[in-house]
């Protein structure tokens, strides 16, 4: 069986074979050790491609949406789209990057009159095609030939706005210009909804993923009066090409879901989570709990357990998420959002280990739950948890 036909099983909650393992991986030490990949040489879109995917098959990850570019992070790739695509002056924007991360250090404004100036324009469907197209289907070329399952990918409207205002001006212009916000939200979705049309006229695998960061660790930024006005009709225009071919969805946010769960998955109609970052900021077991019928990317923590634990920590964490979540299918698991730099090769080997060798379907908890119970003395972060 390939790591398409498992991927597709898993997703239409069919029987498979075994639990895949899924992940974001941004670690350069990863990147280097299996892919190859050399920081002195300038590498091509299509040699980054190929880089990524021999270290994916390498490290044991079996489905990821990602292309990793370590000299380039993805916020200048943001803006390159910007520029390119919603009419964007190159001459005012700029972006620095340090430290594995990026920002935007430079915009043409500060406060809402020079906003008004400095409106995107719509996209254009056709210069939309022309550049998505090519790379989804060299991508999907070269990651069938190393058996890894690449998910498309999409920027929630509600983020890809408030990144392009700056989230204190798009927080005041909410309540002072919400007519600029409608007109970004709808540059933005529209953008996205182009991309989600042409995945499903190419795609790689019927699931579609869509990052909107729209919760911190307290739970939600907006009200969720606004993201049922503003926000949700949006995310349709951008699933309403993915649904009607049948496809999954896949819905991202950092931080804690709360009250945005029901607008999730009972409003909108998403089939599943990614990530679900741990860290006292939400339990996936009392989300699969409540949830029984959503699909679960994840979860071993990156915020502790990955960078900061010991082997032991992380496979006690990816033990438990097999033997509570994995007999009742719909879960793939990898990180609870990203392998970045900070997280020790081995780590993230072990964790893709564990689920390779304990994730065999029928689980057999007894054995996992032997495995915890023998190592729960070697534990650090995690010492004290079991069971």
């Amino acid at each position: 069986m390939t790591n398409y036909e498992r991927f597709v099983k898993t997703i239409n909650w069919e029987q498979s074979d075994r639990i895949l393992t899924y992940d974001f991986v941004d670690n350069k030490e990863l990147l280097a050790k299996y892919g190859g990949y050399d920081e002195s040489k300038k590498y091509s879109f299509e040699q980054l491609v190929e880089i990524n995917a021999k270290s994916f098959k390498g490290m044991g990850l079996n489905v990821t949406r990602f292309i990793y570019d370590p000299a380039n992070h993805w916020m200048g790739s943001k803006i390159e789209n910007w520029i390119r695509f919603l009419g964007v002056n190159p001459n005012d924007w700029e972006v620095s990057q340090k430290g594995g991360t990026a920002w935007i250090s430079k915009r043409p404004f500060s406060n809402l009159k020079e906003l008004e100036k400095n409106m995107p324009n719509p996209p254009k469907l056709e210069e939309v095609k022309e550049w998505y197209v090519p790379p989804i289907k060299y991508i999907k070329e070269v990651f069938d030939d190393y058996n890894i399952v690449f998910i498309g990918a999409v920027d929630g409207p509600l983020e890809d706005s408030y990144i392009y205002t700056d989230t204190e001006l798009f927080m005041t212009a909410i309540y002072d210009a919400p007519e600029l916000v409608s007109e970004i939200m709808d540059c933005t979705a529209k953008f996205s909804a182009y991309i989600a049309q042409f995945f499903a006229e190419n795609a790689t695998v019927p699931l579609v993923f869509m990052g909107e960061d729209i919760a911190c660790c307290t739970g939600p930024m907006f009200s969720p009066k606004f993201i049922t006005e503003y926000a949700l009709p949006r995310w349709r225009w951008i699933m309403d090409p993915i649904k009607k071919k049948g496809f999954k969805s896949l819905f991202h946010t950092d931080g804690r879901y709360g009250e945005l769960l029901p607008i999730i998955f009972d409003e909108f109609g998403a089939d599943g989570l990614n990530p679900i970052e741990r860290n006292e900021c939400n339990d996936i077991f009392e989300i699969r709990k409540q949830y029984p019928d959503k699909l679960l990317f994840g979860n071993v923590c990156c915020a502790v357990t990955l960078p900061h634990g010991n082997i032991y920590d992380v496979e006690d964490e990816t033990l438990e998420l097999i033997e509570k979540i994995g007999p009742q299918g719909g879960i793939l698991i990898g990180s609870s959002s990203e392998v970045h730099d900070l997280v020790p090769v081995e780590n993230a080997l072990t964790m893709y280990r564990t689920v390779h060798e304990y994730g065999t379907y029928p689980i057999d908890v007894e054995r996992i739950r032997k495995q915890r119970n023998d190592i729960k003395d070697k534990l650090k972060i995690r010492k004290g948890q079991f069971p």
